[in-house]
């Protein structure tokens, strides 16, 4: 796969048209990024669970378990259970009921007898960020976990994360890694297993080499205590342009760890009334954010185009309002994993132009040939995806829908960023 990366390089740099600067530079500065994701990954990360030599004996940390529901009384039974039957023992679970107007309410009601179980029933609708906060402020752990209300943890999954946070005490966030739910469902639900299982495996996995993951994911976030506590206040706070930001929950919570020694003290000043900083100051750290491959969940993912493209807006204008935050300081994390993050900035806004191009605009000047070419690297950058799932999932058979996710994302999902863009201060918090 390396060297099949390696050669599209090279025949970028030896047989393309070098007489638009730019846009020769922009081919081959796009292949060599996804040569050097490839490599790192492959040669470096190592999943940090795995690397850990020797089991800790002493006494587990108490965790606290903590995510919001809003209307998702078809779904919150097997998160539950997930949670409650996890290996891990020494936990609370707070489940937080965002004034949910469908059955959630009763069903959560067979739950609030048993031991550490907490249910917390808000009477108006706040949103997810405030809501979690609500659950966050009874919580007694050392460490958080998050999830969302759709997902189903492994049974040994957190058990595997804590034991990271306990070998290491300088890890402020892990993610976990996630796959489809209800991946069997549709070809839509399938195409986004194959996307995710990469978007994991590959890209965090990339970022984690260097301990600095930009986004700790939602269906299983783990952070320390003391890397996110006195930033709760700014979180459920979080404005941009002027008006409260509902969305980027885990990218935004993300940034606060990465940018502890950065950002921390003038958000602490800020928000400096709150209980959250004012009972107890954390200093600043730091701190680690990594990924760990063998803490898997699995989390529902939008089985209809109309679905899929409202969430793929909701994370774009995540990805807008992070870009605004963690980008004014990522540049000081490792340089590589730093390159990789502007670029794949900038690659977002400029990839649509280059697909209308070549598309388009090429196959109307007379170039017919343009558009087949085109599609057809995406169609193998794509393929070398599904060929990494195969590798790592030997077993799995829904390797060969991940060129599809490529394809759609070309034509379809890039677009959105600019629709996000000019809608980004429209915010509802809900899954369907």
């Amino acid at each position: 796969m390396l060297s099949a990366i390696a050669l599209l390089v090279l025949g970028k740099i030896y047989y393309t048209n070098h007489n638009h600067l730019v846009l020769f530079l922009y081919g081959v500065t796009v292949t060599t990024v996804v040569f050097f994701t490839f490599f790192i990954t492959y040669v470096k990360y190592q999943d940090p669970y795995e690397a850990i030599k020797s089991r800790s004996t002493h006494k587990k940390p108490l965790i606290s378990c903590v995510f919001a529901v809003y209307n998702d009384g078809d779904v919150i039974k097997p998160c539950m259970d997930s949670l409650i039957n996890s290996t891990y023992k020494n936990k609370e679970i707070i489940v937080v009921n965002d004034a949910s107007t469908d059955s959630t309410k009763e069903i959560l009601k067979q739950y609030q007898g048993i031991k550490g179980v907490k249910v917390i029933n808000l009477t108006k609708n706040v949103g997810k960020k405030k809501a979690i906060g609500q659950g966050v402020r009874v919580a007694k752990g050392e460490i958080f976990v998050f999830t969302d209300s759709d997902s189903v943890v492994a049974p040994d999954a957190i058990e595997r994360v804590i034991e990271i946070f306990i070998h290491d005490p300088l890890v402020g966030a892990v993610s976990g890694h996630a796959r489809a739910l209800n991946a069997d469902e549709n070809l839509i639900t399938k195409v986004q297993d194959s996307w995710y299982e990469t978007q994991f495996s590959v890209k965090k996995a990339f970022e984690s080499a260097y301990n600095s993951v930009c986004c700790v994911s939602g269906p299983l976030a783990v952070f320390r205590r003391e890397a996110i506590y006195n930033y709760i206040p700014a979180w459920e706070n979080d404005t941009f342009l002027g008006k409260e930001f509902r969305f980027a929950t885990d990218r935004q919570l993300t940034g606060y760890v990465l940018g502890n020694m950065y950002i921390g003290h003038k958000l602490k000043k800020k928000y400096a009334h709150s209980p959250f900083v004012y009972e107890v100051d954390y200093p600043p750290r730091d701190w680690k954010v990594m990924y760990c491959k063998s803490a898997k969940v699995w989390t529902v993912v939008p089985n209809t185009f109309k679905k899929v493209l409202r969430q793929h807006i909701r994370w774009k204008k995540s990805f807008i309002r992070s870009l605004f935050f963690t980008g004014t300081f990522y540049w000081r994390k490792p340089k590589v994993a730093a390159a990789k993050y502007y670029l794949g900035a900038l690659f977002a806004l400029i990839g649509p132009f280059i697909a209308l191009r070549h598309l388009i605009y090429l196959p109307l000047r007379g170039s017919m040939l343009s558009g087949i070419f085109y599609l057809s690297g995406i169609l193998f950058v794509g393929s070398l995806y599904g060929i990494y799932f195969k590798i790592d999932n030997p077993n799995a058979s829904g390797w060969y829908y991940r060129p599809l996710m490529s394809i759609f994302s070309t034509l379809v999902l890039s677009w959105l960023i600019f629709y996000s863009a000019l809608t980004i201060n429209k915010s509802i918090w809900h899954r369907g």
